[in-house]
């Protein structure tokens, strides 16, 4: 990939469905946004500033590191998902037990897998802020004192390098699952097309949840993260500190005692303190910030 390949490929994220800032994601935030507060999205000041201009420069330099390292990974999920299927009828026998309608297996296998990786991302989170030498590289994303959604693409190389090998490690278990106990046949495209839970969730003005735009879902918070919730995630209030790791269920922070609905909430600046304001150079990140 030449340089030139280089720089215009994030743009391509922008017509591909398993990316967050896919056209028609963004469209239907822009269009709640508008609805919801005005212009307040659309500022020049929140998309052009230091924070911002640090999510743009993990963003693409992060894409190196995701072809060369991340990619070659995941292209191995379809085989440890065949591996584990051996494995499995070496442990316990030849397996495919039931047969089913096979839209319906679709559905169930879409499902299960949204659960698990969505419960998988919550345990990756929770385990961030907790343990002391991951928060360092997680903290670079919570440095971020403006949010867009640009902000998603603002992660250390090392967070997404362990975030793909847990997206991989539960895809693989739950298709070498499936593939085990179904006398169906589960397709590649299956295992590793986009979910259509996640395209749900995304269309659902996920975008919104790294931008000042306040959207709570009222009591539906007890279930699914609103963007107002993920936005008290990121808050630089110590009362809203190790608050809704949720990615898009609540009731994992409801099992942890770490749910807060947005009702009666409010966020005034995003940051880990108040030093935030002056981390904001890729220099002093990529080595992982200590607070």
């Amino acid at each position: 990939m030449n340089w030139l390949e280089h720089f215009i490929s994030p743009w391509f994220f922008l017509f591909e469905a398993d990316k967050r800032i896919y056209w028609l994601y963004l469209l239907t935030s822009g269009l709640v946004a508008l609805f919801i507060s005005g212009k307040q999205l659309f500022s020049v000041k929140l998309w052009f500033n230091q924070s911002s201009l640090v999510d743009v420069c993990w963003l693409f330099i992060n894409q190196w590191i995701f072809k060369f390292l991340v990619v070659p990974l995941l292209a191995l999920q379809v085989s440890y998902a065949l591996s584990i299927n051996n494995f499995l009828n070496t442990l316990f026998g030849t397996g495919n037990y039931w047969e089913i309608n096979q839209s319906l297996l679709v559905v169930f296998f879409t499902f299960s897998l949204f659960i698990g990786q969505d419960f998988g991302k919550f345990l990756v989170h929770f385990s961030f802020h907790k343990i002391r030498f991951l928060w360092r590289f997680h903290a670079v994303h919570h440095s971020a004192t403006t949010m867009t959604p640009l902000t998603l693409y603002r992660i250390h190389p090392v967070e997404m390098l362990i975030n793909s090998l847990r997206s991989l490690f539960i895809g693989a278990m739950m298709s070498g699952l499936f593939i085990y106990l179904f006398k169906n046949p589960l397709g590649i495209s299956q295992i590793l097309g986009v979910n259509l839970f996640v395209f749900i969730f995304n269309i659902a003005a996920s975008n919104l949840r790294h931008s000042p735009v306040w959207l709570g879902f009222a009591k539906c918070e007890y279930l699914f993260i609103s963007p107002a919730q993920h936005q008290i995630h990121h808050s630089a209030a110590t009362q809203h500190f190790d608050k809704n790791f949720g990615s898009a269920l609540a009731i994992w922070d409801y099992s942890f005692n770490s749910l807060l609905l947005s009702e009666g909430q409010s966020v005034n600046a995003f940051g880990i303190d108040k030093k935030a304001i002056d981390r904001q150079t890729f220099k002093q990140q990529w080595w992982g910030i200590k607070s």
